[in-house]
């Protein structure tokens, strides 16, 4: 063996030696907020687009079971009913998630699907004909329901090392009673915390 080798050898484990102390500080950083991430079992979220698009505001709470599904109930509450996108004044809709991610530290986030039932409240006006009526006129009818839906959505989040939170979804309801109204839309953009 050469001197130049045994010297070689000899800076590797030295410079080795000097950064194991930065690099097991910098694996237990990064092992502190992976755990910090998971042990958060709640998430609150606000729909961005009801606001936005409608003067109304829909509320998510959302209890993790594990890394790859949870359960909450979302709420809804309309200020100024808008015919061309909902109907309802109220709704209360519990949900099951499963989060479709295969990586083991997922910790709820990514592409999802729910499944949810739907309590609304709500109102709505149409014209309703009669066979016999030649000339189109028809009876003006005011309906109030309460319906009683199931429903599905898919959805993809995104999550920050501060726990903030960013969601896409899509999805609908169907009303499991008769009515007037048969199904309705779920789509928005929410924005939340976890905790």
């Amino acid at each position: 063996m050469s001197i130049k080798t045994i010297n070689m050898k000899n800076i590797i484990s030295f410079t080795l030696v000097l950064l194991m102390p930065f690099l097991a500080a910098s694996q237990e950083n990064e092992n502190k907020e992976i755990l910090e991430n998971q042990n958060t079992q709640n998430e609150l979220k606000i729909n961005l687009l009801e606001i936005m698009i409608m003067p109304a505001i829909g509320i998510t709470y959302e209890r993790f079971i594990n890394q790859h599904s949870s359960f909450g109930a979302y709420g809804f509450i309309n200020f100024d009913l808008d015919e061309d996108y909902r109907y309802e004044k109220f709704e209360l809709a519990p949900f099951y998630r499963i989060y479709l991610n295969s990586k083991k530290t997922a910790a709820n986030k990514g592409l999802y699907t729910e499944i949810f039932t739907g309590f609304n409240i709500g109102e709505t006006s149409y014209f309703e004909y009669q066979e016999s009526d030649f000339y189109g006129e028809g009876d003006y009818i005011f309906q109030e329901y309460f319906g009683v839906s199931l429903g599905v959505d898919l959805g993809y989040k995104f999550v920050n090392y501060n726990n903030f939170s960013f969601e896409v979804f899509a999805g609908a309801g169907r009303y499991l009673n008769e009515q007037y109204i048969r199904a309705y839309p779920r789509v928005g953009l929410s924005i939340g915390k976890r905790f």
